[in-house]
């Protein structure tokens, strides 16, 4: 039988074992969550700033300037600051590492004198005294844009154009007025090409004043221009009299009961039945591969509609189509040369999203875009066309086959 006295002794020694555990594996917990202060100063103090930046020359450059300095020669320096101001008002800073010695200066609305500000930091954030320096930016590229803006009318409303020398961030911004005479923004295009040209449509045919900004990632923005521009009428051509015509070295789309016919039926819905679209053989050679037909009518081309293969696996991906050229005349072809064809357009389709290839490699926004038909507009100097002949370079799955579901194209033809 235990003795009482030691089996009371070894009940307490066994529960203090337990409370000394718990505290020993709760502090380990605690230890394991604290966060280390990673950018934090590190490394020896000295106490001492480092020496002062000295800047030696500049290259201009859109709304800023290539800066070219000398740092301090400090072993703890870590980075090199510009401090500024924008035209806007808007206080600026810019870091460079210690092995650098060029520090880029952008967002200046103007090219009148700047002042930067330097100063060098080092590894245990210690400032050095500012040295003060003036430059004259480059002509901004918003203000190059502007200069050259240009507005004319097309089909069924107003088109763009203007120059962009050094492919500067820009955003044009056309406002009209809406039936209630209310200022209003029709259109706002986001770009860095160099020659620009855009079509804003969905306008009446009478007479209406347009007006045109522009401006840059930092806001700064130009004046407005306005133009009254009367647009052109515009309708979708009639396909019920579009036809095929099938060349004797086009592709032939009529696999799976599918028919060239069928990208103008009007069968636009989705998880549509795969007989209705065109489709190629699964391998197509040699490629590219192109197929014609026959509008009915001489046209004066506005703009083109696609709709790929609208379908839960296969939209942006399979054999639908994503580079393409389209061709015209208005003479027949007897045969299939290319001789005597004017090209038109080439078209790109695109993924809103940015996502990777692959089956289904799409997200709601992409859904929404290709169901609404993805449209193509037409150069305002495209000559009339009455025969169309599409030469595919390229599908989303990067193969040798073609498929999808429409192609309309709107304009004038001969009898409007």
């Amino acid at each position: 039988m235990v003795n009482l006295k030691y089996q009371t002794l070894y009940n307490t020694i066994m529960k203090a074992l337990n409370i000394l555990t718990s505290i020993v594996f709760l502090t380990a917990i605690l230890a394991a969550c604290r966060e280390e202060n990673i950018n934090k100063p590190y490394g020896p103090n000295d106490g001492l700033a480092p020496g002062k930046v000295v800047p030696e020359s500049y290259e201009k450059i859109p709304g800023g300037a290539n800066i070219k300095f000398k740092a301090p020669a400090d072993e703890d320096l870590l980075y090199v600051k510009a401090k500024y101001v924008l035209t806007t008002g808007r206080p600026m800073e810019t870091r460079v590492s210690a092995y650098s010695n060029v520090l880029k200066i952008e967002g200046f609305g103007d090219t009148l004198a700047k002042e930067i500000t330097f100063t060098a930091v080092d590894r245990m954030n210690n400032e050095g005294l500012p040295e003060k320096y003036t430059i004259i930016p480059g002509k901004p590229s918003y203000i190059k844009a502007f200069a050259s803006v240009n507005m004319n009318t097309t089909f069924g409303g107003v088109f763009v154009t203007m120059d962009n020398p050094d492919k500067g961030n820009i955003i044009a911004e056309l406002t009209t007025i809406d039936s209630l005479g209310n200022l209003y923004v029709a259109h706002t295009e986001y770009t860095s090409r160099e020659n620009i040209g855009f079509a804003v449509r969905g306008f009446g045919t009478e007479l209406r004043e347009f007006g045109i900004s522009v401006r840059d990632p930092w806001g700064n923005i130009s004046d407005v221009v306005y133009a009254e521009i009367e647009p052109l009428f515009e309708k979708e051509l009639d396909r019920n009299k579009f036809a095929e015509l099938i060349l004797d070295n086009d592709v032939a789309l009529n696999l799976w009961g599918c028919a060239l016919a069928k990208m103008w039926n009007g069968k636009i819905e989705w998880g549509t039945h795969y007989s209705e679209m065109v489709h190629s053989a699964d391998v197509v050679e040699p490629w590219p591969a192109w197929f014609t037909f026959d509008l009915g009518v001489n046209a004066k081309l506005s703009r083109l509609k696609y709709w790929q293969r609208l379908d839960d696996q296969l939209l942006y991906t399979h054999g639908n189509i994503r580079e393409w050229e389209v061709y015209g005349r208005t003479d027949r072809p007897n045969n299939g040369s290319w001789d005597g064809w004017t090209l038109l357009m080439t078209c790109e389709s695109i993924k809103p999203s940015g996502l990777p290839l692959g089956i289904e490699s799409f997200d709601e926004e992409d859904k929404t875009y290709a169901m609404a038909g993805e449209e193509f507009m037409f150069p305002n100097e495209a000559p009339v066309s009455r025969y169309i002949r599409i030469k595919v370079l390229r599908n989303w799955s990067d193969s040798h086959f073609i498929n999808f579901q429409q192609m309309w194209l709107f304009g004038q033809d001969e009898n409007d």
